[in-house]
């Protein structure tokens, strides 16, 4: 699964699950690093606090009974759902899942975490905006708090974040990484994050420790691939005069430091997913026009060398991009739709049944991924769910109920 991310180098707003993060001041990392540990089923205390959070766009019609907010496959086969029933935008309103065994075509209910939603008009710090599993039995709920299972989603429990803010995760192997995000003074959004540290932890265990040299300003997404992991985001000076994208990559096991490279991107929303350990995909556009000409990129040696291998116009930039073994590339705009290429980035396609639908058209927002060469899904936040069984050629509408 894909995270659904876009980091913007200027003052923007946050909506839903596509996140767009700020570069609006300096900030120094923090001097601590949080301590997200502990042990068993027993739940930590539950915060009571909130922060203010994204306006509400409650786009789902009244009468949905489940609307999907975030998925996390770890087959072509099973995979889960997290979302909410969209009748109200109510703050309190509590998170619910859905786990399938055959690729997304039936779904059934499970035991969800007993978090409310972090897409109401206050953000909780122990709510919930996306769902992670990195095998059958071990998975995770966070954004901005943390729950975890260890049974396969039978029964979850609240990991203490003292007082940071998670909204980035990604899981290779026996691994699993956070961005544990500072949120700054007392009540700020942590839209805007202050500064992060970068912990990991087995993915058996609730035990997560900091990675040594994945400090710093801001707050970075994650992506991660057979044992390596990267982290992107903007970065500021001092002075808060110059902003440049920075990535940071290093082994998700934290056995050693993680190091910098550079990325070829301007001021803008940038995402990217690693293909392989050292493969790297990379995509930055500066927002402002409408499309906004966005830059696909690629290094083979985890980030050092960039080449430009496509072009793109796209409303606002890609929201997601990744490639299948078989060389397939997926494209995900930010608000308008989704794009596919069998050549390497030359040719480019666009599937009707999702992007011409009444939900895309009207500005929701897109999450997919191939799970598979062949096997994939869409979703378009508190709408409809697609699947596909040929590498995203066809896709079908499936009812969640």
């Amino acid at each position: 699964m894909r995270r659904i991310t876009a980091i913007a180098a200027g003052c923007a707003a946050a909506l839903g699950t596509v996140a767009l993060l700020t570069a609006c001041g300096a900030a120094s990392p923090n001097a601590g690093s949080p301590k997200a540990g502990g042990s068993g089923p027993k739940a930590a205390t539950v915060r009571t606090d909130s922060v203010p959070g994204p306006v509400p766009t409650c786009a789902a019609p009244a009468t949905a009974a489940f609307g999907p907010v975030d998925a996390s496959f770890i087959s072509a086969s099973d995979g889960w759902l997290l979302g909410v029933t969209p009748a109200t935008c109510a703050p309190s309103q509590t998170v619910q899942m859905r786990k399938t065994s055959d690729g997304g075509l039936k779904w059934s209910k499970v035991a969800a975490p007993a978090a409310p939603w972090s897409g109401g008009p206050v953000t909780p710090s122990d709510s919930v905006s996306a769902v992670l599993f990195g095998n059958a039995k071990d998975g995770w709920a966070y954004g901005p708090g943390l729950w975890a299972t260890h049974n396969g989603g039978a029964s979850w429990h609240q990991i203490s974040t003292h007082g940071y803010a998670v909204y980035s995760m990604a899981v290779t192997g026996t691994s699993a990484v956070a961005a544990f995000e500072k949120c700054g003074e007392a009540g700020a959004s942590c839209f805007n994050p202050k500064a992060f540290t970068i912990e990991t932890a087995a993915v058996h265990t609730d035990t997560w420790r900091p990675v040594r040299g994945a400090t710093g300003a801001g707050a970075p997404y994650l992506t991660a691939r057979a044992g390596t992991a990267y982290a992107y985001r903007v970065v500021t000076s001092a002075s808060a005069t110059a902003v440049r994208l920075g990535l940071l990559t290093g082994p998700a096991n934290g056995s050693k430091s993680w190091h910098s490279e550079a990325i070829p991107c301007p001021q803008g929303a940038i995402t990217a997913s690693a293909a392989t350990a050292t493969h790297v995909l990379l995509s930055c556009a500066l927002l402002g026009a409408h499309p906004a000409t966005t830059h696909l990129y690629s290094a083979t040696d985890s980030g050092a060398r960039w080449q430009q291998f496509a072009t793109l116009g796209l409303y606002d930039g890609a929201s997601l991009i990744e490639e299948t073994p078989n060389g397939t590339l997926l494209v995900g705009g930010i608000y308008n739709g989704i794009v596919l290429s069998r050549d390497g980035g030359r040719t480019w396609t666009s599937p009707a049944a999702v992007d011409d639908s009444l939900w895309v058209q009207g500005g929701g927002e897109i999450e997919a991924a191939l799970v598979t060469n062949t096997d994939g899904y869409a979703l378009v936040a508190q709408g409809p769910f697609w699947v596909t069984r040929n590498g995203g050629k066809t896709w079908t509408q499936v009812k969640v109920s």
